[in-house]
């Protein structure tokens, strides 16, 4: 016998994840800015889906440390102060370069063949200035690479930290001319993997690391 109930339930988790993957990206790529008040019922209307799926995803973001709950029931966007920033991109520098290796490791022609094809789409973004598409090809870019190590619990952890760092990306979306003019390519990271060298794709992801870094940083000298 179909059991309804369960059944219900479900679905109801399945929205919500596809709500909770929604508002991640959006985080990630600081389409959400520091300080912004979220409506559930808002975010439902976008969405086009019912309040409550959109209130337990929102309410397992807080629990993740990306967003904060308000006693009026709103949620906010936290500002993402220069400490927390430091803290953040200091265990990203651990994490992600040990994703890298692992990737590295598991490489295939064909795995190559994809991670080309997503560098391609963002440096075509950062060239024509487009922030919001340099954003989210970056994003699709580097999970895909870290999803190549078949580490699951270290790429959720990486996950995790972008979605608390990702809301001080909403800066680059003022300073367009800092994303077009900014020299960071994929090209050292993938000669790195296409050569097998573990170690060498470490320092090139590192590196990228520092760059972003640098340009980020800007926000917090005014």
């Amino acid at each position: 016998m179909l059991d309804l109930d369960n059944l219900e339930k479900a679905q109801r988790i399945s929205l919500t994840m596809q709500v909770e993957i929604s508002l991640k990206g959006a985080l990630i790529t600081g389409a959400l800015k520091p300080g912004a008040r979220l409506i559930t019922k808002e975010i439902a209307d976008k969405l086009g889906t019912s309040i409550t799926p959109v209130r337990e995803a929102l309410l397992r973001l807080v629990s993740a440390g990306a967003l904060q709950a308000t006693p009026a029931q709103a949620f906010l966007v936290p500002e993402v102060t220069l400490e927390r920033y430091n803290e953040i991109n200091a265990i990203r520098k651990q994490l992600e370069p040990m994703a890298v290796a692992a990737a590295c490791k598991l490489m295939s022609e064909a795995r190559l063949k994809v991670l080309r094809e997503l560098s391609d789409l963002f440096h075509q973004a950062m060239l024509n200035g487009n922030v919001q598409q340099a954003l989210n090809a970056n994003r699709v870019f580097r999970f895909t690479l870290y999803q190549y190590a078949e580490m699951p619990t270290l790429s959720a952890l990486i996950e995790q930290l972008w979605v608390r760092i990702g809301p001080c990306m909403n800066y680059l979306h003022e300073e367009k001319q800092d994303i077009a003019g900014a020299p960071y390519h994929y090209a050292e990271l993938l000669a790195a993997l296409e050569r097998g060298d573990a170690e060498a794709s470490r320092k090139a992801i590192d590196s990228l690391i520092d760059e972003a870094n640098v340009l980020l940083k800007r926000q917090y000298l005014g």
